[in-house]
């Protein structure tokens, strides 16, 4: 991702590019500790009303080994999900632009997904969303990148 880059938001894209600047990154993730396990991120009615984008990120140690855009089908592979509406997802990111990689304070994925809302945590075993929590700040890092191009957003959301 170079700063001239444009990756549309919300889209399978702008997640495939997180994922190629964490495996040319390494060193950025390894002093937060390794990572395992699978995320799906959502952005509700990203795709029109009631029809949410789901990607999922597959982890491991210190870099993403697989990034798919989800059907109900793989539902059951993802350790938890990550979701919130456009308007949420696209306040964080754009915290993280202005704080060249650093949001605000109340704008991190902790702050913003402690009471469940705008983001919420979900997963079928509460071990499992327990992950989350775990491998918060390298999830953190990991939507930081997002700050070495430029996201644009569709302004009819």
């Amino acid at each position: 991702m170079t700063p001239s880059e444009r990756i549309p938001f919300p889209s399978l894209a702008w997640f495939q590019k997180l994922c190629e600047r964490m495996n040319a990154d390494r060193v950025r993730y390894e002093h937060l500790g390794y990572v395992d396990c699978i995320v799906e991120f959502a952005v509700r009615d990203a795709r029109g009303p009631g029809r949410p984008l789901r990607v999922q990120v597959t982890f491991d140690e210190f870099s993403v080994t697989d990034v798919r855009d989800a059907g109900p089908a793989d539902s059951e592979r993802a350790d938890f999900t990550l979701e919130a509406d456009a308007k949420a997802w696209r306040e964080m990111i754009e915290s993280i632009a202005t704080g060249k990689g650093r949001p605000a304070l109340d704008q991190t994925l902790n702050y913003l997904s402690h009471f469940d809302s705008p983001f919420r945590v979900s997963a079928a075993d509460p071990l499992k969303r327990d992950l989350y929590f775990r491998y918060n700040q390298s999830l953190q890092e990991f939507v930081n990148a997002s700050a070495l191009g430029v996201t644009t957003f569709d302004e009819r959301r």
